[in-house]
């Protein structure tokens, strides 16, 4: 075969030409490797509404948020005995009476609102809950279920509410230590979860009577795996739909990216043994939004990495918090955010 000094022209010209291009991209990578990661874009507050009363509008401890499609806010008014629902401006639309002490707050896939309920709440008049209950929009019972005890289908001090993909409920069943899944028509399908430190038990670092030791709220992320706030233990856990742990998160310092800290909301008490998670919700980018007690609102990573948090210190001016409890996101992303110790909803613009 021969090969003429033009073909060997020709290949040595292509490449050097080659080279040069692979040199320029190695190049680029280098140049976007070196460059400074971005800052965490900024959280801006919105607006707040409500104070502590008993009018329409008003809050006697809010508990958990939900928002529909419509981008309709429903609120739990917890020793008001009601539901009260607003638009984003936090004009209030409609008010309606539930079942006694009611806390957590989830939409089924009909738009029917599901609540859990606690036998008793500091200064409630009331001596019955431990169960949950389902209401139209409007505000008509439409079903119930439970009541105080530990066997299945049976609660003790209910708390967050998650409905799954194929519409099962999720109850976070605080003092039991443990998650009880329901079918949309409150029939018992099983359950996980004990007292105990270990993965996957809840609440070992508080007394086993405690509902403060968790799980308090749950929620589901958009691949349809559950997580859960542990209050005593400072931890977040991931599971399967079916209660397989996945993984185990959480700090017990009082800093950023921490879920320690005390409450300091008590104006003739100390705070005793208050600290931890509270509630869990999801963004639409799937990163994890936890308050705390300590005042504290942040997002993490599903792997626990802090990524940004909201003012870190307890207060009540804009943007601080006693004791946030349940958040919830709008279909433009804005952020509320329930300040339960204030008697108030908080909203933010997180992008």
């Amino acid at each position: 075969m021969v090969i003429s000094q033009q073909n060997i022209a020709f290949n040595t010209r292509a490449l050097n030409w080659l080279y040069c291009c692979l040199s320029l991209f190695v190049l680029i990578l280098c140049s976007v490797s070196l460059l400074p990661a971005a800052e965490p874009q900024p959280i801006v507050f919105q607006k707040t509404w409500g104070q502590q009363g008993s009018k329409p509008g008003e809050f006697d401890f809010p508990i958990d948020i939900a928002i529909n499609a419509a981008d309709e806010i429903f609120v739990t008014d917890h020793l008001n005995d009601r539901v009260q629902k607003f638009n984003c401006e936090g004009t209030l639309l409609a008010h309606f009476p539930v079942l006694p002490n009611p806390g957590g707050l989830a939409f089924d896939k009909q738009g029917n609102l599901i609540l859990s309920h606690i036998l008793a709440s500091g200064s409630s008049k009331h001596k019955i809950g431990d169960r949950i209950s389902v209401y139209s929009p409007e505000g008509k019972l439409i079903r119930q279920w439970g009541k105080s005890g530990s066997e299945p289908g049976e609660f003790n001090c209910p708390g967050g509410i998650a409905v799954a993909p194929n519409n099962n409920i999720y109850v976070a069943d605080q003092t039991n230590h443990r998650i009880q899944v329901f079918d949309p028509n409150g029939k018992f399908l099983f359950q996980w979860g004990e007292y105990g430190n270990l993965p996957g038990q809840f609440g070992g670092k508080s007394s086993r009577n405690s509902r403060v030791g968790g799980p308090q709220f749950i929620a589901f992320d958009s691949k349809g795996t559950v997580w859960t706030t542990e209050g005593a233990n400072c931890r977040i856990q991931q599971f399967t739909a079916e209660g397989k742990l996945l993984q185990h998160w959480g700090s017990e310092a009082d800093q950023t990216g921490g879920f320690g800290g005390l409450f300091t909301g008590f104006k003739d008490r100390k705070a005793g043994g208050l600290r931890g998670p509270i509630a869990v919700c999801f963004d639409k980018n799937d990163r994890l939004w936890i308050s705390a007690v300590s005042g504290r609102v942040q997002q993490f990573s599903p792997a626990g990495k802090y990524q940004r948090g909201l003012v870190q210190e307890q207060g009540t001016g804009p943007g601080q918090f006693y004791a946030p409890h349940g958040m919830a996101f709008d279909s433009e992303g804005m952020l509320y955010v329930v300040d339960a110790y204030n008697h108030r909803i908080q909203k933010f613009a997180i992008e």
